[in-house]
């Protein structure tokens, strides 16, 4: 504050003391799935390329060879349908997954070198090797390290070199360049700090892009054994997946989950059956439930249904297994499965089944983006991308049997495409049969409770409530013109209540402020009825 020593005009700035709440993320998506490599903790990606980068790519490798990964297509169709931001949870079984450390010789000259692979898995096993040789200015105090990894779907005697790093320091914990803190941001291998250094590098001339395993004897690196064959989710135990989901707990700007385990990949599609597709979606559905501000919502797949005589036979198959399934207003069913292109397939335009929660969250993100929450992710504008096809195509009938249990249902329609043609959560009969009307009033209870922090230890009075009704009833507008809400008017649209009536003295004793918020949801025009007369000229 300046102080006033002469006459004239002094301004000064005062808080209105008004706070704004914003609105919450509402399409970032969480994957969970085994992928080809990468970390356990989930990590954020805002592209395929950065998918590609830490985890792989289309195929992994297994005890007995490689399978598809069912997780790099999910994450490809939310990208290609209008996704922008997700993580992945690399869902591998946490017992037996320890990084392995072996000891080996490189090339020029012989030495005791120690590397380990970046991150656990069988992924390394066979794939990965490393050249530790001179630096290229033939310094003899740095080291250069080449990585070489088999791209999976290339032929076994060929190895890629992935990774060069040149002049780095080995020794010395402070080093400018030092091995161990460089080699920290590889993608596939760290550096074992206890490594003798060693002396007198040879130097490793032509280096090519492409190497043979004969050429590279002795410098393989182990990734170590999982816990079980073929590893990942789809192998996991449901205790397994459910201790794996723990890693997004801290996780706080996410709103959607899809669960893409390679055990559609593993079976090219076929029904999983019993327990296994029971248990495992399950302990997906237990964890979303349970979250303490249940802010996420579960994009669901149901089985392929590949061996069904017909159309007619997969949808009462899938009807009867829905029927008894668990269900929640926080996950949404969708089927059946996408044909799309496969890159890694063989022959003349080779396509597979894939499970269409990966597309259809992209499908979310993008409708949220342009329309808002509130509005349906379905309809003629919901079209389904970069996919050549369905691999059940519905008609009316088939539909009429799935819609009342909660299914949402990829058709064609005429005009339109592919489409999403539903938006119910999987409780048709509750108040939350809508899909956005859930996902919009997650949004509002998410928003308001991060917006009204400031909150917290202000002194419990009426200044406190009427504060927080100007807070909350300016951030409720703002909806309400973004046409978030029905009604005419604004208190036709939603009403915020905090006063005595809601906060008693008990409540003031207690440390205890009550707030009613409630809204007037949009519900999509699901049934469009038209009635049509002829109109006759009566005799004059």
């Amino acid at each position: 504050m300046s102080s006033m020593l002469h006459p004239g005009v002094y301004v000064r700035e005062v808080s209105s003391g008004v706070r704004v709440v914003e609105g919450v993320p509402t399409s970032t998506t969480i994957f969970v799935g085994e992928t080809e490599r990468g970390p356990l903790a989930p990590v954020k990606i805002k592209g395929i390329a950065d998918y590609e980068r830490v985890f792989g790519g289309y195929l992994r490798a297994t005890a007995t060879g490689t399978t598809r990964v069912t997780m790099r297509y999910a994450v490809g169709a939310f990208f290609a349908n209008g996704g922008t931001s997700a993580y992945v949870l690399r869902a591998m079984p946490q017992a037996g997954s320890s990084v392995a450390r072996r000891t080996f010789s490189a090339i020029v000259p012989a030495t005791n070198s120690a590397f380990v692979a970046a991150t656990p898995g069988v992924w390394a096993n066979g794939h990965l090797s490393v050249v530790l040789t001179a630096a290229s200015n033939n310094d003899s105090e740095h080291a250069r390290v080449l990585v070489f990894y088999r791209d999976l779907r290339r032929p076994a005697d060929r190895r890629v070199l992935v990774e060069d790093f040149d002049r780095l320091r080995i020794g010395g914990d402070r080093a400018e360049n030092d091995v161990a803190q460089v080699l920290a941001r590889s993608s596939f291998i760290r550096w074992d700090p206890g490594t003798t250094p060693p002396a007198n590098l040879g130097v490793l001339r032509d280096v090519t892009t492409q190497v043979r395993p004969s050429d590279l004897t002795g410098t393989q690196i182990d990734g170590g054994a999982m816990a079980s064959a073929t590893g990942g989710a789809s192998s996991a135990t449901a205790t397994q997946l459910n201790t794996i989901l723990r890693n997004l707990d801290g996780i706080d700007d996410a709103s959607l989950v899809v669960f893409a385990p390679d055990l559609w990949a593993n079976t090219q599609g076929a029904d999983p059956g019993g327990t296994t597709f029971t248990d495992l979606h399950g302990e997906v559905l237990g964890y979303v439930i349970n979250r303490p501000k249940l802010d996420l919502f579960y994009v669901a797949d149901l089985p392929a249904r590949n061996a069904a005589a017909s159309v007619t036979a997969a949808t009462t198959a899938t009807a009867n297994d829905v029927s008894s399934a668990t269900t929640s207003d926080f996950m949404g069913w969708y089927w059946p499965h996408l044909v799309v292109g496969d890159p890694v397939g063989e022959g003349r335009a080779p396509t597979l089944k894939l499970p269409p929660a990966g597309a259809v969250a992209g499908l979310y993100a993008r409708t949220d983006r342009l329309r808002g929450v509130w509005k349906a992710p379905a309809g003629v504008d919901a079209t389904v991308t970069s996919i050549s096809g369905v691999q059940h195509e519905l008609l009316d009938t088939h539909q009429d049997d799935l819609n009342p249990l909660g299914v949402n249902v990829i058709r064609t329609i005429p005009g339109a495409g592919i489409v999403s043609w539903g938006a119910r959560t999987t409780r048709p009969a509750s108040e939350w049969r809508y899909v956005p009307v859930r996902r919009t009033a997650m949004f509002l209870r998410k928003s308001i409770f991060n917006g009204i922090q400031w909150a917290v230890f202000e002194p419990n009075n009426h200044d406190l409530w009427r504060a927080l009704r100007v807070t909350i009833g300016a951030f409720m507008e703002t909806q309400y013109r973004n046409g978030a809400f029905a009604g005419a008017t604004s208190k036709e649209a939603y009403f915020v209540k905090c006063d005595a009536e809601t906060t008693t003295e008990i409540d003031q004793a207690n440390g205890v402020v009550n707030i009613m918020v409630g809204f007037a949801p949009l519900r999509p025009a699901e049934f469009v009825v038209v009635t049509l007369s002829q109109m006759t000229k009566l005799a004059s």
